[in-house]
C-alpha cells in the first residue's frame, strides 16, 4: 500500500510494516495518482504551487515537476484516454501531459448535480461514472449516489430552456439541481462566467466583464445572478423584470411574509427587481454607556461620543484606513447619492461633505510594522470606541454582545445624516430579464428562494421570511441544562439549574469567556437592528475610483471638502449618463 503525507510518500507491507518512506525537502505530498501510460505520480505542492511529480519506486525518488492546469485543485486518477482527470467549477475535465490539453468534458448541472456536493468520482470500464455526493439538509448528512452514463439524445425527455447567468454561482447549484429534478417542463440551464476569469494574469474580472459587455449587447440571459452586478444601473435601463405582480398573484406569498424593510430596500423606483432568500447586516457597535441605546446617529453626534472617551481613544479598529471606509460609507449610501434612473446625483450633499470630512481623520495607510492587537481589549482598555459587527445569522448577536461583557453594546451603525448606517449585503439577488421568454416558468423557479425549506437550509445569513425567523430565534433561545449521569438536572449554589454554554472563546488576558443562549433582551436588539436596516450594500468600482481620486485633493489639504465634491459631482454625473 502506498500512502502520501506531509513528511512523504510511504509504502506499506499487507502485515502493515513500512518498507520505504520516499521524501523531498521541497514538495509536500497530496495524493497518488496512477497516469494514462501506467506510471505513478504524485500531485504535491513546492514552491511553484501544485504539481505533478513522478514516483520512482526503484530509484526512490520524485522527479522533477510536471506543471498541471492551475486549477486541478483535486485530481483524479486517469485511465487510457487522459493521464488525469479534475473537477473545476461546474465542468469535468481531462487534462493530457504530454500536449498540455485539458479537454472539457462534462456541465455536472447538465446531469443534475451539484459539483460542491461531490465527494468522489469513480470512472467504470463501460465509460459511466459512479458519483457520491454529500450535502447538509434539514441539519442532517445526505448522501446519494448516482449514475452518470451516455444516452441516445432521443431517450431522454427534454424541457424549454431557460437559461441563467451567474459569476462564482455555487450558492445556487443546489437550487438549480432540485428545480431541474423536479420540474416537468422547465430547465434552468447555467451559464458561469467564472471560467472566464483569467488566473495566469490574474485578471479575476474578467468573466463579470464580459458578461457586461453581451448583456449591453442585447444578450441578454433569461434569469440572472446579481452577484458583482450593477443592479440598479440593469433596472433603470429597464433590463430587468418587476417581481412584485407575481410574488402579489402567488398563491402561496404575500409580501407580508417577509421582512418589509428588506424588500423596500431592494425596490427600484417602487418595483422590486430582484428577490433572495437571505441577508447579512454589517454595522458598527458600541457600548451602550458611550453612544446611547438607540441605533443611528450623525457625523457629529459620534465625533461627541469620542470627546467622552479617554484621550488618545481611536474612533474604530486599529487596521482602519480612510479608503476602505471611504468605499465603506459610499457602498453604504450609493443609493442617496446615484439616481441612475434619472442620471443625477447628490454628491455637493452636506452627507457627502461630513463623509469627506470624517474619513479623513483616518491614516492613509497602516504602517506594516504596526503590532495587531484584538478590538476586544482595546475596546476593554477604553482605546477604541467602536467595532465593526456582522450579523451572519440570527445567533450572531450572542457572540458580538460577548465582547462588551456585562455592560451591553449597541447596533448604532456607521454615522449618516439620514437613518441608521447599517447595511445589508445578500448572498445573492436574483433577477428575471424583462425579455425573458417564458416568464411564468422564470417564476417558478424564482419562487423557490422564498419558500421555508430554501431559506431554513441557507448556510448563512438571515432568512428574509418572518416565519423562518422566529422559528431560527426560538431555536437560538432554546437553552439547555446540565444533567448528572443518572439524567437528574444538576444544580448551582443557588438551587438553579445550570445552563450548558453554546461556546466560549479566550481573551488575550487569558480570561475565558462562556456565551450561553439568547436572552429575551437580546432578542429584542436583534430584531431593532435588523427592522430598522434599510440600505443594501452596492458596489460601483467605477464611481469609487472618481470619488478616491478626486477626494486625496482634499485629504492632501490642496481643496476644501466642497470643492472636491463639487468636481466628484460633474464626473460621476457625466459617468453615469453615459452609463445609461
Amino acid at each position: 500500500m502506498l500512502v502520501a503525507g506531509d513528511q512523504g510518500v510511504f509504502a506499506f507491507a499487507p502485515d502493515g510494516s513500512l518498507t520505504m518512506q520516499i521524501s523531498s525537502a521541497d514538495v509536500y505530498p497530496d495524493r497518488i495518482l496512477r497516469l494514462r501510460d501506467g506510471s505513478l505520480a504524485v500531485i504535491g505542492w513546492g514552491d511553484g504551487g501544485a504539481a505533478l511529480y513522478p514516483l520512482d519506486l526503484e530509484k526512490k525518488i520524485l522527479g522533477e515537476a510536471v506543471k498541471i492546469p492551475s486549477d486541478a485543485y483535486n485530481p483524479m486518477r486517469g485511465d487510457e484516454k487522459y493521464d488525469l482527470y479534475y473537477v473545476s467549477g461546474v465542468y469535468l475535465y481531462g487534462y493530457n501531459i504530454a500536449e498540455e490539453r485539458k479537454d472539457k468534458l462534462l456541465n455536472w448541472l447538465d446531469v443534475d448535480i451539484n459539483s460542491g456536493n461531490l465527494s468522489d468520482v469513480y470512472f467504470r470500464e463501460d465509460g459511466s461514472l459512479m458519483c457520491v455526493l454529500t450535502r447538509y439538509r434539514n441539519d442532517k448528512v445526505q448522501t446519494e449516489l448516482v449514475r452518470v452514463f451516455q444516452a441516445p439524445y432521443d431517450s431522454v425527455p427534454h424541457k424549454e430552456t431557460l437559461t441563467l447567468a451567474v459569476i462564482y454561482g455555487y450558492d445556487i447549484y443546489d437550487a438549480v439541481v432540485e428545480f431541474n429534478r423536479h420540474s416537468d417542463k422547465t430547465r434552468i440551464q447555467v451559464l458561469d462566467y467564472s471560467e472566464y476569469n483569467d488566473q495566469e494574469n490574474e485578471d479575476y474580472d474578467a468573466g463579470r466583464t464580459k458578461l457586461l459587455t453581451e448583456i449591453m449587447s442585447g444578450q441578454m440571459p433569461d434569469l440572472l445572478c446579481l452577484s458583482q452586478m450593477p443592479y440598479r444601473q440593469l433596472a433603470a435601463k429597464g433590463l430587468l423584470e418587476d417581481l412584485y405582480p407575481y410574488l402579489d398573484s402567488d398563491k402561496d406569498y404575500k409580501r407580508e411574509d417577509f421582512f418589509d424593510n428588506v424588500l423596500k430596500a431592494l425596490e427600484v423606483n417602487g418595483g422590486l427587481y430582484q428577490i433572495t432568500s437571505s441577508f447579512n447586516v454589517a454595522t458598527l457597535i458600541g457600548a451602550t454607556s458611550v453612544v446611547g441605546d438607540k441605533p443611528g446617529w450623525t457625523y457629529q453626534q459620534l465625533q461627541d461620543a469620542l470627546a467622552t472617551m479617554p484621550e488618545g481613544c481611536q474612533a474604530m479598529d486599529m487596521y482602519t484606513t480612510r479608503g476602505d471606509l471611504l468605499q465603506t460609507l459610499l457602498c453604504t449610501d450609493l443609493n442617496h447619492y446615484v439616481d441612475w434612473a434619472n442620471g443625477k446625483c447628490n454628491f455637493e450633499s452636506q452627507d457627502f461633505i461630513d463623509l469627506l470630512k470624517f474619513t479623513a481623520q483616518f491614516p492613509a495607510e497602516i504602517p506594516e510594522d504596526m503590532e495587531w492587537e484584538s478590538s476586544a481589549t482595546r475596546i476593554a482598555e477604553g482605546r477604541q470606541m467602536l467595532t465593526t459587527a456582522y450579523l451572519y445569522s440570527v445567533d450572531s448577536m450572542i457572540w458580538n454582545d460577548a465582547q462588551f461583557g456585562k455592560d451591553g453594546c449597541t447596533y448604532i451603525g456607521y454615522p449618516t445624516n439620514d437613518g441608521v448606517g447599517s447595511f445589508m449585503s445578500l448572498e445573492s439577488g436574483y433577477a428575471m430579464s424583462a425579455k425573458c421568454a417564458d416568464k411564468e416558468a422564470a417564476w417558478s423557479f424564482l419562487r423557490t428562494f422564498l419558500d421555508e425549506e430554501s431559506q431554513a437550509n441557507a448556510w448563512n445569513g438571515i432568512p428574509i421570511s418572518k416565519k423562518v425567523y422566529q422559528d431560527k430565534l426560538e431555536d437560538a433561545m432554546t437553552v439547555e441544562y446540565e444533567k448528572d449521569e443518572n439524567g437528574e438536572f444538576v444544580l448551582d449554589e443557588n438551587g438553579e439549574k445550570k445552563p450548558i454554554s453554546i461556546g466560549g472563546f479566550w481573551q488575550e488576558d487569558g480570561t475565558e469567556v462562556q456565551v450561553y443562549a439568547m436572552t429575551q433582551e437580546q432578542a429584542d436588539k436583534l430584531w431593532e437592528a435588523v427592522t430598522t436596516c434599510n440600505k443594501v450594500l452596492e458596489q460601483d468600482d467605477a464611481i469609487y475610483t472618481i470619488v478616491f481620486e478626486q477626494a486625496q485633493a482634499f485629504y492632501s489639504g490642496q481643496k476644501t471638502a466642497e470643492e472636491v465634491a463639487r468636481l466628484i459631482q460633474s464626473k460621476v454625473t457625466i459617468y453615469v449618463n453615459e452609463q445609461r
